[in-house]
């Protein structure tokens, strides 16, 4: 088993903050990506890191075990950045009334199965390079359309946010855990090698930063002439060797107008 990540922010080269976060742990056979929410509260890349250090040990399986384990660990990191924030009353106001947001994604590798676990529009994908099959946590596109659920310790956490499940461990098989924005060009260029224009076109009607990008996926790739393990996702494996590569990835598929400008975070993990 191999895995590859990187993660670079929307500023990079100029500036380095990063809201998102990550956990790498093979031996534990644990993987997870958080997205820290900008627009939300305060303290968003902080929280996103503390979320995807408290993983526990067993996978999530149900919103219920969610909410519990929030609920067992919020208050260390309120207790941290509720101080730094008093420091100011704007700033403490903004904190209490809004708390802090992320989506999450986790990953756990048991003798039953690949648990995997997303809250919000992050996202884990299982790509079969022998059939040419990737499944994802949530395959629709609509789902980027509307503002994520988050996790947030000052909120209770929709049912509707959540979602589980369980592929079986097999050789061959290849794993990725991403944020939202990187997790959307996989699917749309996915469907748009398919051949699959359903959702694309309906989405490239909106005259919105997402449709625009539907509309370019649908130019850009020609169903037939290559295959999505080939154009997409061995670039995506190539890219992951080291942040600097990961960077000229994620700027090359902006140019082409295929990936939108946000922070971006990817582990992939090849049996």
């Amino acid at each position: 088993m191999t895995t590859r990540y990187a993660s670079v922010g929307k500023e990079l080269p100029l500036f380095a903050e990063n809201e998102d976060a990550w956990r790498v742990d093979p031996e534990a056979g644990i993987w997870s990506v958080a997205d820290g929410a900008g627009g939300t509260g305060l303290y968003a890349g902080e929280w996103a890191r503390f979320l995807v250090g408290q993983v526990p040990a067993e996978p999530f399986k149900t919103v219920e075990e969610v909410t519990e384990w929030l609920s067992n660990h919020w208050g260390g990191f309120f207790d941290q950045y509720q101080a730094r924030a008093a420091a100011n009353y704007l700033t403490e106001l903004k904190f209490m009334n809004e708390g802090s947001g992320a989506t999450l994604a986790t990953l756990h590798r048991r003798k039953s199965g690949l648990h995997w676990s997303v809250y919000g529009d992050a996202l884990v994908l299982c790509f079969n390079p022998k059939t040419g099959q990737l499944t994802a946590s949530n395959p629709a596109l609509s789902q980027f359309a509307e503002a994520p659920y988050l996790l947030n310790w000052q909120f209770p956490c929709p049912a509707d946010g959540f979602r589980s499940g369980c592929w079986p461990s097999e050789p061959g098989l290849q794993l990725a855990l991403c944020t939202d924005t990187l997790g959307q060009y996989l699917l749309m260029a996915y469907q748009a090698l398919q051949g699959d224009h359903r959702e694309l076109a309906a989405l490239g009607q909106l005259p919105t930063a997402l449709g625009n990008r539907a509309a370019a996926h649908q130019r850009f790739w020609q169903p037939g002439a290559g295959s999505f393990s080939v154009q997409v996702w061995e670039p995506l494996w190539q890219s992951l060797v080291s942040p600097d590569r990961f960077l000229h990835y994620t700027q090359s598929l902006r140019a082409s107008q295929l990936l939108g400008v946000d922070d971006y975070t990817c582990i992939l993990i090849a049996y």
